[in-house]
């Protein structure tokens, strides 16, 4: 019982630690800035794979660490693809009401982000991941002998 609690309030903290360097982290790169500044950029970069290594630090199977390399992959080919759309209905009918105009640009630039900054992280995190605990698991599968 009281292994399970030690447990517990380790991957919590855990939890706890790396949330709050991500969000640090993605504070320090919105107040430098992103846009062309590298320092912001890898700020922002660090943020964000700090937060997703949050949720899956105790991850011990192979097989979800490839499903978030999957997922985070088609995540950016869908933004890259929901941007150019919205970039281009936005751009092709002028004669759209503002609030809507407006609208598509709000959604343009969170596919953008979504592409740019949270999927190329969780491609990182999910190919290291994979390989990792994937080795971890074969060399500890193997008995002396």
């Amino acid at each position: 019982m009281a292994q399970e609690k030690a447990t517990l309030l380790r991957r919590r903290a855990g939890f706890m630690i790396l949330a709050t360097a991500g969000v640090l982290c993605v504070t320090a790169a919105l107040l430098v800035g992103i846009s062309d500044n590298p320092p912001g950029i890898l700020l922002c970069y660090g943020g964000v794979t700090s937060l997703i290594l949050a949720f899956v630090h105790r991850w011990r199977e192979p097989r979800r660490f490839f499903l978030l390399l999957g997922w985070s992959f088609l995540g950016f080919v869908a933004g890259a693809i929901v941007h150019n759309l919205l970039g281009a209905l936005g751009h092709g009918f002028p004669n759209l009401p503002a609030w809507f105009l407006g609208l598509l640009e709000v959604a343009n630039v969170a596919a953008f982000l979504v592409a740019v900054l949270a999927c190329p992280p969780g491609i990182l995190v999910g190919l290291l991941g994979y390989l990792v605990v994937g080795i971890w698991q074969r060399t500890s599968r193997k008995q002396p002998g």
